[in-house]
């Protein structure tokens, strides 16, 4: 991993422990980033439901939040200061979630990510279209599409 990616990957964290008590409650964390590929792990205990599965909710937020934190962390990496948010998501449950689990949010083509940053370099806002799975018992179990926007504060 780039050690620039290390440097910067703890303030996800921080960010969640700080501002977002949901990712407390759920138990998401940090699982790695390596500037192409960012992935938050999740116990299933505090996420179950009452088929002994995974809530969709906490399956939804965590690949929102997974894509979120690649933009954020996308963000940092840049210099960018500004107040992000998801416009926009869509999400397919095709297999059920019996374990713990972990989101994978997968960098888009490199010209996707450069128009994000130059966006709001010269607009003052940029958009950005991220997707994310989870991946259970060897097959995709969720699929996410998400839209996310970085604005100054």
């Amino acid at each position: 991993m780039p050690t620039e990616n290390l440097d910067i990957s703890h303030k996800l964290q921080e960010f969640f422990e700080n501002h977002l008590p949901i990712t407390d409650f759920m138990g998401l964390a940090l699982d790695q980033y390596d500037g192409k590929q960012l992935s938050l792990k999740a116990p299933l205990a505090p996420n179950i439901n009452d088929k002994q599965t995974a809530f969709g909710g906490s399956l939804y937020n965590a690949c929102v939040m997974a894509c979120w934190g690649f933009a954020y962390l996308k963000s940092l990496e840049a210099g960018l200061e500004g107040s992000q948010v998801v416009a926009g998501g869509s999400i397919k449950y095709k297999a059920p979630v019996d374990k713990d689990f972990i989101a994978v949010c997968e960098a888009p083509e490199a010209d996707v990510v450069e128009h994000f940053i130059d966006g709001f370099k010269r607009h003052g806002k940029g958009k950005i279209t991220l997707k994310s799975t989870i991946t259970c018992n060897g097959k995709v179990a969720v699929e996410f599409e998400g839209y996310y926007a970085i604005l100054t504060s």
